[in-house]
């Protein structure tokens, strides 16, 4: 979501609040379908969305980066983002067979 000001045009504070909405969701979504986790867990996964987010920003104030440029690095982070989280939900599936879902 950090990149989405210098794609998109929109504000960084909507940024951020999408950051910390779709953060939040992912959390209730997690929780609904019974993934198991500390507290000190969740507030991390929040937290670390929400610097993820500003440092992103902050980064591509410093150094702008040409609009198609910045696209094919935004698809290569969604990518790389995509392939950890998979990752990590197979691994979680693995170590608890009675996940239902």
């Amino acid at each position: 979501m950090g990149m989405f000001p210098a794609l998109t045009g929109i504000s960084f504070l909507t940024a951020l609040a999408l950051t910390f909405a779709l953060a939040m969701l992912w959390e209730l979504y997690e929780k609904l379908i019974g993934i198991r986790e500390t507290v000190p867990n969740i507030l991390l996964d929040v937290v670390l969305s929400i610097a993820a987010c500003v440092l992103t920003s902050y980064a591509l104030l410093a150094y702008p980066l040409h609009p198609d440029d910045l696209l094919v690095v935004a698809v290569a982070v969604l990518a790389l983002y995509t392939f950890t989280n998979l990752s990590g939900w197979f691994a979680y599936r693995r170590r608890n067979r009675d996940f239902t879902r």
